[in-house]
């Protein structure tokens, strides 16, 4: 027991350095809030875009409104070109894409001759859109011939096609002979994306970046100072010491994440998940691994300065490659798995295991796992390298 209360004391002496740094406050705490908003508002998301497309009847024919009525849909968002708009074109922005219906349209069509009818794009129109909006019109194309089929040519005494109008109508509005249902097939998961992101990402990104700086600046300055070879004078051993050191590095980058974890649930309304086990295990181990991290760099380097740049660096590193500052789905497949070999990957797989895919316990286990390896590497190289004289 003694000599965990020893780890205590300078555990708790190396968190007491850190907050009596009035500028802690801002890196730790105001700085991960400021970035987790901005980062969740910026990509918030939201409903897919539609195609615009606008139409120009110059028939006005009750066929060229009909075809015009079956054209909108989920993905595409139709307006009428109205009379005398071309005049006022040169004050006004060109629709993206226009349908041209020609004069003539329906009496010809009923009579049987070939019409064709025009899409016009802007050379501003995206070609995605223009491409969807190609398909919306032949879908219409498709369903108004199938009705005239159906309604056969006007008979001898309809003139002026009311008949053969009332019929396709009719026909307009009966239910669906054949409809599609469309389900998940049970592959695949959304991108995380808004708050969702962004808080775990900001989370992952800053107790890394604040511990590795922090905890590598302060154990340079006390190998500096002579600090750690006064308290290898002492009644400790070595190995006390380091853990303490250890120690005070996880005390560190813990009391910064339950910061945010309560920033995050309760500013930005972000579910940690069903499985507090599950995010307690994940981040205990990446806490860990951050610790461990932190003392190896402070063991390895000489001077403030080079812990910091050190630090710094390879946070954004660690962070960029690790899906902190964006999804990991929309990295090339290669990337994603070679980023694996840091620890920061395993971290964001589990934290959007439990937040974004529902996920419990046994979905961070080999995160978990990997992390807890990261952990005790780091520890054995810092304990190696740590020098006491």
């Amino acid at each position: 027991m003694k000599a965990w209360r020893q780890i205590a004391v300078l555990a708790a002496n190396d968190l007491r350095l850190t907050v009596r740094d009035r500028a802690s406050f801002v890196w730790m705490l105001l700085l991960p809030l400021a970035l987790m908003w901005m980062f969740g508002a910026m990509n918030r998301g939201g409903p897919p875009q539609k195609a615009s497309l606008a139409v120009d009847d110059r028939d006005g024919g009750w066929l060229a409104k009909a075809l015009i009525k079956e054209l909108p849909g989920e993905r595409i968002e139709v307006t009428a070109v109205q009379p005398g708009q071309a005049a006022a074109a040169a004050k006004t922005p060109p629709p993206a894409r226009t349908l041209v219906i020609p004069q003539g349209f329906t009496v010809n069509v009923l009579a049987g001759h070939p019409q064709k009818l025009r899409l016009e794009n802007a050379s501003v129109a995206r070609q995605e859109f223009s491409l969807a909006a190609e398909a919306h019109i032949v879908r219409a194309i498709v369903r108004i011939v199938g009705r005239l089929a159906e309604t056969g040519p006007a008979a001898a005494g309809d003139v002026d096609g009311a008949g053969q109008r009332r019929a396709f109508e009719s026909l307009a509005s009966r239910p669906a002979l054949v409809s599609v249902a469309v389900s998940t097939a049970g592959g695949g998961h959304p991108v995380p994306q808004g708050f969702a992101q962004s808080v775990p990402g900001t989370l992952t990104m800053t107790v890394l970046m604040m511990t590795l700086i922090y905890g590598a600046v302060f154990l340079t300055l006390e190998k500096r100072q002579g600090m750690i070879r006064r308290q290898a004078a002492l009644p400790l051993s070595r190995g006390t010491v380091f853990l303490g050191k250890l120690a005070g590095r996880f005390l560190l980058a813990g009391v910064q994440a339950v910061l945010l974890l309560l920033a995050g649930a309760f500013l930005f309304h972000v579910s940690w998940g069903s499985s507090p086990g599950g995010l307690a295990l994940l981040l205990g181990a990446y806490l860990l691994t951050v610790a461990a991290l932190s003392t190896f760099l402070g063991a390895i380097l000489s001077t403030p300065e080079q812990a910091s740049a050190v630090g710094w660096v390879s946070s954004m590193l660690l962070a960029a490659l690790g899906g902190c500052w964006w999804p990991s789905e929309v990295m090339p497949r290669w990337l994603w798995s070679s980023a694996h070999v840091l620890p920061t990957p395993w971290a964001m797989d589990g934290l959007h295991a439990l937040i974004s895919f529902g996920r419990g316990i046994e979905a961070v286990v080999l995160p978990a796992a990997v992390l807890l390896g990261f952990a005790a590497l780091f520890s054995a190289l810092g304990a190696r390298f740590l020098r006491f004289d």
